[in-house]
């Protein structure tokens, strides 16, 4: 439905007025699938988004409301007719829902929670049965749930810690998972971390946020050109907020760039983005990375290793004991071989 005329008034519009005239003859699926198409042209019709979001608020089940939710939230408007009466459908009933429906409310939550916020017994209550029912789960499952928790400003240990456990399992086992999936994990702790305490659960957290950092830096290094697209455009409608992970991504796309200065590599990856994306400015996190690509930097090659050798922080102590021992492995080409050493030992 978003193919061909994407964007034409015209044919959404008369579209939308048939799906309008015979909406009591669609199911509350095809209702949402209908509003997330809608969100995906970025069109509004406003008698159709009211109608449908009247009749999914009392007759449709978890998938269909969180999926109208999601498509609300992406036209820029207010979810709380939907919202309102399905989290008071939820209260006391989240032990009945299946662990894959807890995961679409978190998500749905996450993404509206600047519109209103969530009671606090209420969250406890979906976390407390996500925590419960992710017992045994695939941990490919839990590694956006710290993004979800991070911009929910609700930190549920239980959860946090499974959620946790399963990144670490993922970078230690090394099972196949996409690099979106990583880089969501990592962007999560990194907003967790921003509610932390120093301290070790603050430390640790970090350490959690390094690690996906390496990995997801190994997955973008092995990815096409054209895949690197896929994953930025899955980044953006991921709504990814840290700059630090945007960094992994826009320098891989640099250095893809048959452009032979970084400055002119930005430059022409800034007018790809705005083509492709649409984009008339790129959301905060990702003109923070173009703007860290473009500072100064003594040496490239120097900066990269440099970069690499600071995020094995658990095994500086390594290197450090072996450049002490050997001073003349200060050099560039000497060092790289300490500091691969460092991240493959970092990643197991």
């Amino acid at each position: 439905m978003v193919h061909g005329n994407q964007r034409d008034p015209q044919v959404w519009g008369n579209l939308l007025d048939q799906a309008l005239a015979s909406h009591a003859e669609l199911s509350p699926h095809d209702m949402a699938s209908i509003l997330w198409s809608m969100s995906k042209a970025r069109y509004h019709h406003e008698t159709l988004v009211k109608e449908f979001a009247r009749t999914l608020s009392f007759r449709a089940g978890v998938t269909s409301i969180v999926t109208a939710m999601l498509a609300l939230d992406r036209l820029g408007l207010p979810t709380e007719s939907l919202r309102a009466p399905f989290l008071q459908q939820l209260s006391g009933h989240c032990q009945e829902l299946s662990f894959a429906d807890l995961r679409r409310v978190l998500m749905a939550l996450a993404r509206c929670w600047k519109q209103a916020a969530v009671q606090q017994d209420l969250l406890f209550e979906i976390c407390d049965a996500t925590a419960d029912k992710a017992i045994g789960c695939d941990p490919r499952d839990l590694v956006a749930m710290p993004q979800h928790l991070g911009r929910l400003q609700f930190l549920h240990g239980p959860l946090l810690s499974a959620s946790a456990d399963a990144v670490s399992r993922l970078v230690a086992s090394r099972l196949s998972v996409l690099p979106l999936d990583i880089l969501r994990a990592m962007d999560g702790f990194l907003l967790v971390a921003g509610f932390l305490e120093a301290g070790a659960a603050r430390a640790q957290t970090l350490e959690l946020a390094r690690k996906c950092q390496l990995f997801g830096g190994q997955l973008l290094k092995s990815s096409r050109q054209s895949e690197l697209w896929n994953i930025g455009s899955q980044l953006l409608g991921a709504e990814i907020v840290s700059s630090q992970v945007w960094v992994l991504w826009a320098s891989e796309m640099v250095q893809h760039s048959p452009e032979t200065s970084r400055a002119r590599g930005v430059a022409v990856l800034r007018q790809q983005m705005a083509k492709k994306w649409s984009l008339d400015r790129p959301p905060e996190g990702l003109q923070e990375a173009l703007q860290v690509l473009l500072r100064p930097q003594e040496n490239s090659a120097a900066s990269a290793w440099k970069a690499r050798f600071r995020l094995a922080a658990t095994c500086s102590d390594i290197a450090l004991s072996v450049v002490a021992i050997h001073p003349r492995l200060h050099q560039l080409s000497q060092c790289r071989k300490i500091i691969n050493v460092c991240v493959r030992v970092e990643l197991c």
